[in-house]
């Protein structure tokens, strides 16, 4: 970047002939461009942007644009924007990529984006910035060649028409150098006319002063004081801890020392002019001294980063068991490693391309395996969806059940079911768990109010059969046989008929078949008369509540004596042989042969049992 002051020695056009120590002194401020002809270096260093993450580089160009002026910031913004551009292309390959090998057709992808106007509203910021900076550099650009163009107009009548004397000329001498040290940049079309015309004119005084010695020697000692200065501050520079700053200042002394530190006394002219040199390559020696810690550090950087790159790539080469939660983790330490990659600094010139590809190339890997797993996970949990649908229509049918018992057992196994499936895709998950939770709530809220009604007429039954079983305890029952074994037939039917009882209550019933029993034991009957009432009791029982179940059971209970029965009779009978040469009156071979004959009458009335059981009519 140039400078108004890198023009000072490339005016063009005719310049008079100075005498030559004037030449001599002005040549002399001519040196310092060879030291200082390099751009000033921005303090404010640039960084790895191409590795930024979308967030990081919004963040960084808002910082920017919030911390520096908009002119300082350029260059950054112009890198910023590049590396936002390319990151913009890679994201919507990566998600165009992704949408073609689920299945998608490249007709209806679309890449979207928040990052996109969230940057362009930074950029935008930036520019409007930018140009009103451009539009007050202009008028301030203008103010100061209006500025130098008088400077000039004034040292120009200094020594055309000189009215003042020595002293006051040179007090105005010095005050139009410090003006035009002050003033600012001038447009760069008439920089190049205006520092001529003021170097023409310049000249033209320093020719006028060597003719008077009193002014010259004023000029002298001025000069000689400006350049102690700026030698005190060039040593001060030299312990200066942040050397970039030391140079930038360095730039400034040597600007300085061009325009307010010549001439001086001859003899003093190269001697103050070596020490300043000294001074100036001692500074410039540190500028290696800081390349080196840069060099030192970018290696550094770079092995951090090698690291990094090879941490990805182990976790990409263990990813091929993982599960969700797994690749969660994974992802999770990615996203860190990605952050610490980006926030370590520059590598070395020459490795920050291969380095920076690698980082990629690991990171494409490990997102290429990703997207696999979790392209398969996808169908996995389409198949999971369409599991989880069909049990969702099994429980939509038995939303309006009324056969409690099996809809009970079916919805607590499909829900049991819906556990052991698995995720299905997120868009569709909240959706289908809140309809099969509320479809299967439906149900049971049916259920429990009708579980509370049948509470109720549990208990209701519960009251009637404590009145029931409270008058039984004070009936009398007929002295008569028959009458009194269908009176007790006719209670013990009007008690099953009173229903059922809360469970916690079922004790009642056998409190009831205590006070029976009492009162059938009061009447003496016969054992088959007993038995002969008890089987009716049980036919009219199984009658009167219609209970094929009860039946059942029965005639599965009464096979099972019959067959016990007839098993011990053969047992029996084989037992008898043994006793072939016995006596008759033998008690064992007796006591075995009573065993039978009570087994064969068990065994005759089980039978007639049975047929009275399978010849029950429930019509008549």
């Amino acid at each position: 970047m140039n400078t108004e002051m890198d023009n000072l020695q490339n005016a063009d056009g005719e310049q008079l002939p100075k005498p030559a120590t004037t030449n001599d002194s002005n040549t002399e401020s001519y040196k310092t461009e060879e030291l200082t002809n390099q751009e000033k270096i921005s303090d404010i260093s640039f960084k790895d942007y191409e590795t930024f993450s979308f967030d990081v580089l919004i963040n960084e160009a808002k910082n920017l644009l919030s911390k520096y002026d908009v002119q300082e910031i350029r260059e950054h913004f112009n890198q910023i924007r590049d590396a936002f551009k390319a990151k913009l292309e890679e994201d919507e390959a990566a998600k165009k990529e992704a949408f073609l090998s689920e299945g998608g057709d490249e007709l209806d992808f679309k890449y979207e984006t928040s990052f996109r106007a969230k940057f362009n509203a930074v950029y935008n910021d930036f520019k409007n910035q930018l140009a009103v900076f451009h539009k007050e550099n202009e008028k301030k650009e203008s103010d100061n060649l209006k500025e130098r163009l008088e400077i000039i107009d004034e040292l120009k009548a200094l020594y055309q028409e000189p009215s003042d004397s020595s002293a006051a000329m040179f007090k105005k001498f010095r005050e139009l150098k410090t003006r035009w040290h002050n003033a600012g940049r001038i447009p760069s079309k008439n920089a190049e006319n205006v520092f001529k015309n003021y170097f023409f004119h310049l000249d033209n005084f320093y020719t006028y002063l060597d003719m008077n010695k009193e002014l010259q020697t004023l000029d002298y000692a001025h000069n000689l004081e400006v350049r102690q200065s700026i030698i005190k501050r060039a040593e001060e520079l030299i312990g200066e801890q942040n050397v970039q700053k030391a140079l930038n200042e360095l730039q400034y002394l040597h600007r300085l020392w061009k325009e307010e530190a010549v001439p001086v006394q001859e003899d003093l002219r190269e001697p103050t002019w070596q020490k300043f040199k000294e001074l100036t390559n001692k500074i410039h020696d540190r500028k290696g001294e800081l390349n080196e810690k840069i060099k030192q550090e970018q290696k550094d950087n770079l092995e951090k980063k090698n690291q990094i790159i090879a941490r990805i790539k182990e976790i990409s080469e263990q990813a091929t068991t993982k599960s969700h939660g797994d690749w969660q983790k994974a992802i999770s330490e990615i996203n860190s490693l990605r952050e610490n990659f980006i926030t370590i600094g520059r590598v070395p010139k020459d490795k920050n391309s291969a380095t920076w590809e690698a980082f990629k190339e690991v990171t494409r890997q490990f997102n290429h395996i990703k997207n696999d797993f979790y392209k398969n996970l996808k169908s996995e949990q389409q198949l999971n969806l369409e599991k989880k649908l069909a049990l969702l229509e099994i429980a939509k049918q038995h939303t309006e059940s009324t056969d409690w018992n099996a809809s009970v057992q079916v919805i607590k196994k499909i829900q049991n079911d819906w556990k052991k499936i698995g995720h299905v895709p997120r868009k569709n998950s909240d959706k289908i768990w809140k309809e099969f939770k509320d479809t299967c709530n439906q149900f049971f809220d049916r259920y429990k109010k009708r579980h509370e009604q049948t509470n109720q007429k549990l208990e209701l039954n519960f009251e009637k059969k404590q009145a029931f079983l409270n008058d039984f305890k004070n009936q009398t029952i007929s002295e008569n046989k028959d009458e009194a074994l269908k009176q007790l037939e006719e209670i013990q039917h009007n008690w099953t008929n009173l229903g059922k009882v809360p469970s916690e209550k079922i004790s009642i019933n056998q409190e009831f078949t205590d006070v029976y029993h009492k009162k059938l034991d009061a009447l003496n009957l016969s054992k088959n008369e007993l038995s002969d009432y008890k089987l009716k009791s049980f036919v009219n029982k199984v009658k009167s509540g219609n209970n094929g179940n009860l039946l059942d059971d029965e005639i599965r209970k009464t096979r099972k004596i019959i067959e016990y029965l007839e098993k011990e009779i053969n047992q029996l009978d084989n037992n008898v042989h043994f006793f072939s040469n016995a006596n008759e009156n033998n008690p064992l071979l007796k006591d075995v042969y009573k065993q039978i004959d009570d087994k064969r009458k068990k065994l005759i009335e089980a039978e007639i049992k049975l047929k009275t059981l399978f010849n029950i009519d429930f019509n008549a």
